[in-house]
């Protein structure tokens, strides 16, 4: 039996942050692209997910509540994202700005990827200025080409791969400091 997207999406946001908001990009994007329509996402996705109708059942739920925020938020393309996947990207961009501060290793791992980062900020033509977005939309994009089947350059997958670093290290920051509030 395969893992439900709800319990995939939970186990994310608890283990690593950075692969959580990658995650819910995918699913956002895929309910888009059926145009929200529920039975065809269940027809097409939900059903090959497992046999086991209470799996099934709470997959189902799962959609239909994203879908429910997606509509009440008017999200209708994938230039803007669910405020509940914002709200972590904020967290982590919190957690670069304390550790360029504070954090010497950190700073070292992100000066290796900051060149990569500039350079595609300069490509957003100064749109995007939020060098954690550039990495998540970095991994996402990546995500994207492989799934299409694209051959990828050597050097963009260096590239990516710092930026991976970058979001590594902060989803593990994003984690001991959860785990420490509890």
């Amino acid at each position: 039996m395969r893992v439900m997207s709800s319990i995939v999406a939970e186990v994310k946001k608890k283990e690593n942050i950075a692969e959580y908001i990658v995650y819910m990009y995918q699913i956002e994007d895929l309910i888009l692209s059926y145009d929200f329509n529920l039975d065809d996402i269940f027809k097409f996705v939900i059903k090959h997910m497992s046999q086991d109708e209470k799996v099934l059942k709470e997959n189902l739920l799962w959609y239909a509540d994203i879908i429910e925020r997606m509509r009440k938020e008017k999200i209708t393309s994938s230039t803007k994202r669910l405020s509940s996947t914002q709200y972590y990207l904020e967290q982590l961009t919190q957690l670069h700005e304390k550790h360029m501060i504070a954090d010497v290793e950190y700073k070292k791992l992100y000066t290796k990827a900051e060149k990569d980062i500039l350079s595609h900020i300069t490509r957003s033509g100064n749109s995007i200025t939020n060098p954690v977005l550039i990495c998540i939309n970095g991994i996402y994009g990546m995500l994207l080409l492989n799934l299409n089947g694209k051959k990828i350059a050597v050097e963009v997958h260096a590239k990516i791969k710092k930026f991976g670093k970058v979001l590594g290290y902060l989803s593990q920051a994003y984690k001991e400091q959860v785990q420490a509030s509890k």
